[in-house]
């Protein structure tokens, strides 16, 4: 195991030699046994800034997918007041006959047409960054949202789509009301815990967040604000983006996902059975690779690396984030960092990603045996 450890660590110096990202964060499991973890770096650039460590919050973007928006939506499908096989148009009106046909469930396997990005900001944000309210914004991204053409039929191909993650909360929240109101009551989520931060309100503490990008059109280094554009323009909380949390929050999270996938009792409020259920690679596209919620590996060049096996979910965050889990061999790998700080020109992650994870399998591994 000393090996496995001297691995990880070199590849973390590697990491931070080469400004891959100003903190990194790295949790490994294995069933039941207690998560190790590493941190390095600091919250950005400057050398007075803190160092990454327990406390370090990151911005987890579209983690915010699976851990916040994918588990509303199942919840609200245990509790009988969800169909995902439903019409979209029995939750939300919109224009495109063929979406206003397509069953919710494709939102969660990114099969329903809709074009992965809008740069929304582009034309509304400059107004909320004048007036410091978001409302306008907000309502005016949906009637967008609403009229969106596909770009081909539902069901024809797997295209991962922010929108049709803003069309699932538009769908939950038309059951069970605003996100904004409701995610603190969702498992794994609270002040401490898996967090969005409205803005419009006070937002103190930022030096616990990691920093994210310098960003030209906000005229600022982006510290404790979501750093996606479309989401901090419409208030900060959204079905795409605008979660937050520490490494051992996601790692706690993602422990529960584990057992939900092995029907085991979790603290999700889900039913044992649903997850193994809406996560089959049945319900994949015969040309993708993601299920309801989540990802799996693409075989022979994942980002997950070469070891999590064929039942594996996982997801990834454009800020440089992922979480990985397995359910077979029963490793949970989370990483986290602030990749685009101080841009998102970086690409270093993308070496990153699979190295840390083979060598966080590998320690699990070493530690099971």
């Amino acid at each position: 195991m000393q090996a496995e450890r001297m691995r990880i660590e070199q590849i973390l110096r590697r990491a931070m030699a080469e400004n891959v990202a100003p903190a990194i964060a790295l949790g490994v499991s294995r069933g039941d046994l207690p998560t190790e973890t590493w941190y390095i770096g600091r919250h950005h650039t400057s050398r007075d800034a803190l160092r990454c460590g327990p406390e370090t919050i990151f911005d987890l973007a579209s983690l915010t997918k699976p851990l916040s928006t994918t588990l509303w939506a199942m919840r609200l499908a245990d509790q009988g007041r969800l169909d995902p096989r439903a019409a979209m148009e029995t939750y939300v009106d919109v224009e495109d006959p063929a979406l206003a046909q397509c069953p919710i469930w494709r939102l969660m396997s990114h099969t329903c047409g809709l074009p992965a990005h809008r740069e929304y900001f582009r034309g509304l944000g400059p107004g909320s960054l004048r007036s410091g309210r978001h409302d306008f914004a907000r309502s005016s991204l949906r009637r967008m949202l609403r009229s969106s053409p596909l770009i081909y039929a539902p069901s024809e191909g797997e295209t991962y789509s922010d929108l049709g993650y803003l069309l699932l909360e538009w769908v939950c929240e038309s059951i069970d009301g605003p996100l904004v109101q409701r995610w603190s009551s969702l498992p794994h989520h609270g002040p401490e815990a898996l967090h969005f931060r409205p803005l419009g309100t006070d937002l103190d503490h930022t030096e616990r967040y990691a920093a994210t990008e310098d960003c030209a059109w906000r005229k600022r280094l982006i510290q404790g604000e979501v750093h996606d554009d479309n989401c901090w323009t419409i208030g900060g909380v959204g079905g795409h983006a605008g979660l937050f949390g520490t490494l051992g929050a996601v790692h706690e999270a993602g422990r529960d996902w584990l057992k939900a996938l092995r029907s085991e009792p979790n603290s999700m409020g889900l039913d044992p059975e649903i997850v193994p259920y809406w996560t089959d690679r049945n319900r994949m596209h015969p040309h993708g690779t993601r299920v309801l919620g989540w990802d799996t590996p693409t075989p022979g060049a994942s980002t997950s690396g070469q070891f999590f096996g064929r039942r594996s979910i996982g997801h990834l965050g454009f800020t440089g984030t992922s979480l990985w889990i397995d359910p077979d061999k029963e490793v949970v790998i989370t990483l986290l960092t602030n990749r685009v700080s101080p841009s998102r020109d970086n690409v270093g992650i993308r070496w990153l990603r699979p190295a840390l994870h083979d060598a966080g399998w590998l320690w699990a591994e070493g530690r099971f045996t």
